[in-house]
């Protein structure tokens, strides 16, 4: 009882948890989502291509290696793998627009997800700690992801990628600071 009125708390105050009307909520329609960076596409499809063409070089490599495939197999095969390359490229293109974040007040938001569409939230009051992560094509582009964490996983909650370097640092030190005086 004493540690109640310690903290403010009376003996005669009744704890309340009074619902919310789904008309009280804020809309999400409001958020002004920030895109990710355009250079995250073109690292998007740099990956995409150089996993494609080694995939196909070390399909037409066996192949041509191997008598028993004929050559119009090879043809047929590299066209379709090409194809559906570029099918990919359409796709990562449409898929980079659908992705983007926001900083409010109390919290970080991300949205991704083309077919199946995603939006996280984490109040910044949840949040442990954030790191900034680059990789050679994120280098070579300027590019960054931003991992957030909170309490009890050892795996981040939240990776933004698509980050000009530079903004990612000034969000990570915008978090530790709000990290800090939550």
């Amino acid at each position: 009882m004493k540690n109640m009125e310690e903290q403010g708390v009376s003996s005669g105050q009744v704890f309340q948890n009074l619902s919310i009307q789904p008309e009280q909520l804020p809309a999400i329609a409001t958020v002004e989502w920030r895109p990710l960076s355009g250079a995250y596409l073109q690292a998007l499809v740099l990956r995409m291509w150089l996993f494609r063409l080694s995939v196909l070089a070390a399909f037409a490599v066996a192949a041509l290696l191997s008598p028993a495939i004929p050559l119009t197999l090879i043809l047929w095969v590299s066209a379709g793998w090409l194809i559906l390359a570029l099918a990919t490229m359409a796709y990562l293109k449409y898929r980079h627009r659908a992705m983007g974040y926001a900083v409010r007040e109390h919290d970080l938001l991300y949205r991704s997800g083309l077919l199946y569409r995603r939006t996280v939230a984490i109040p910044f009051n949840r949040m442990q700690h954030s790191e900034v992560l680059q990789g050679v094509i994120d280098r070579q582009f300027g590019l960054a992801r931003l991992a957030v964490f909170t309490a009890g996983g050892s795996s981040s909650d939240l990776v933004i990628p698509g980050l000009e370097a530079e903004q990612a640092y000034r969000m990570r030190e915008f978090l530790g600071e709000k990290v800090a005086d939550e």
